[in-house]
């Protein structure tokens, strides 16, 4: 059985004990979440994609830890203008353990 779930604009393909790598969530490590925006559920061969099929499903998990990812730069040059700019960031990071996928 698996998931398919939506957060912060993204869908992720979820079973049970995967470990995923989110954008960064509101909470602490140890701390369950819930994801109740359920887009596709595949159990026993069937496959269930209905909103009125999807009422009462969720995937429940825990945050394990807070990171940051590797730093981004953005290089902004305009040729004959004597013109650079140099950006740089670091995203963060929630990866969270799913733990159980509940059916209604």
């Amino acid at each position: 059985m698996y998931a398919v779930i939506q957060t912060s604009g993204k869908q992720y393909r979820v079973t049970e004990g995967d470990v995923i790598k989110l954008d960064r969530m509101a909470g602490n490590p140890g701390d369950p979440v819930e994801f109740t925006q359920v887009v596709m559920l595949e159990n026993n061969g069937k496959l269930h994609v209905k909103k009125s099929e999807m009422k009462g499903i969720k995937v429940t998990g825990k945050i394990i830890s807070k990171t940051h990812g590797k730093k981004i730069r953005v290089f902004r040059y305009t040729r004959r203008k004597n013109t650079m700019k140099t950006k740089g960031s670091r995203p963060k990071h929630t990866t969270v353990s799913i733990e159980k996928i509940v059916t209604a």
